[in-house]
Order: structure tokens, then sequence, then C-alpha cells
């Protein structure tokens, strides 16, 4: 380092791995994409599909079984409307196959790639698009787009006869709205040092918050200010049980 021009040369001799990295990084990322045009999925393989690879090495995805079956069951189901989405999740876990977690559940199923379509990200001037996939699809279109009106609470008017599966803690579940903002209240377990307690709370970030047993308390007993006859009691009983069950 005695002399100056040296300095020029370790500038060089370290920027030069840099911008090589840099230029294979840019390549990867132009290949990754000109085959998302192509039709490729790329990547491992979502749930549901695998990825397999030809006797000449070409790689390419497929159908994976029972996950693919369950899957398109459970598009089935979110789409009629009459259970909450993690209730199908926690359903269809429940069948042969592989588990899925909640946050990969939520985002398999808005996902186009089931029905036959690749999301081109926006880049530069390039605009975001769907294009056509060369793997085999998973349900229909129309299905999958009926599935994410659901998501999105747009056919609450055609489904007022909903179910909803609520833990022993919280009947009430689904049933309540927020005093403060009038969102929906729901229902969660908070582990203390000993035990786990339970509690009602908004969706929303009004703060509302309150013990499920002193709810579920003052619930029962405004019921018991209202007395019938037993033929109406059973009927009661009946009605009840059949949109719980």
């Amino acid at each position: 380092m005695s002399i100056p021009e040296n300095k020029m040369m370790l500038a060089i001799y370290l920027a030069a791995p840099e911008v090589e990295n840099d230029r294979r990084a840019l390549n990867t990322f132009y290949g990754i994409r000109r085959a998302q045009k192509e039709g490729r999925l790329m990547g491992t393989a979502s749930y549901g599909y695998i990825n397999k690879c030809t006797e000449d090495g070409r790689k390419y995805v497929a159908l994976k079984e029972p996950e693919a079956s369950n899957m398109l069951w459970a598009f089935n189901e979110i789409a009629k409307g009459q259970y909450a989405t993690n209730q199908i999740r926690l359903k269809m876990n429940a069948m042969e196959g592989a588990k899925i977690s909640r946050t990969s559940f939520y985002r398999a199923i808005k996902n186009p790639i089931y029905y036959g379509k690749i999301f081109v990200k926006a880049y530069k001037d390039e605009e975001a698009c769907l294009v056509e996939a060369l793997h085999e699809s998973l349900t229909s279109e129309s299905l999958f787009n009926k599935v994410q009106m659901v998501l999105n609470g747009k056919t609450l008017a055609e489904r007022p006869k909903g179910k909803i599966i609520a833990a022993n803690e919280f009947p009430l579940r689904g049933f309540l709205k927020c005093s403060r903002c009038g969102g929906h209240i729901s229902g969660s377990g908070s582990r203390g040092k000993k035990n786990v307690y339970y509690y009602y709370h908004c969706n929303s970030k009004c703060g509302y918050r309150h013990s499920s047993s002193k709810v579920n308390l003052a619930f029962e007993n405004e019921l018991l200010k209202y007395q019938y006859h037993d033929g109406i009691n059973k009927l009661l009983k009946e009605v009840i049980l059949t949109n719980l069950a």
C-alpha cells in the first residue's frame, strides 16, 4: 500500500465480485420473470401440487393426491358460505393428507394458480398481469371467483343461515357486536402463569375486551328472565340445536 496507485487496483478487486453477484441476481430475476410469463410455476409447488422432473431433466408441476382433492373440497365448502374459513381448514386437516397452517391456507385460497393462472407482478414499465399456466388447474375460474367473493364478505345476503362452530368457552362468538364500534366480537384464550384465561374481544382496534365467563353468565341470567310453555321450550330447543349442529 506504499504505492498510491495500488489502492485503485484494490478497489477494483473488491468491487468486481459484488458487481458479478448483482449481475447474477439480476439474471436470475429476469429468468424467473420470463418463465412466469411462459406459464411456468416457479419455486416450491403450492399445497395440492408437487414438483416433478421428466426423464430428460425438465421440471414441471403436477397435482398431488390426496391434498389436491382436499383442497378442491375446501374451495367448494368456502363457496357455500356456511362455515368460517378456518373451520373448513380444520376439517380439511382432519382428512388424510398433509396438514396446512392457517397462514398458508389463507394464502393458498387466494392464489390464482389453482384455476390455471399465474400472477406476474408489475415491474418498471410493465403492468401486473395474469397469464395462462402450463400446469393442470384444480378449480374452475367461476368457483375461484365465488370463493374470493365469500372471503371479501360480498355474499352475506345470500347466506343468512351460516353456521358457526364455537368452542365451549365462546358459545356467543359470532352473535355479538361491539358496543364501542359496532364490529364483530371474536374470542380467544390468553395463557397466564398457571391457567388459560378466555376473553371476548373486538376484531377492530377499539380495544374492547371482556372475560368470556362473565359475559356467558350475564347472558344466562338474562335468559332466566324469560319463561315459556313446555311446548314452546321444546320448539326453541330444536331450532337452536338445528342452527348450531
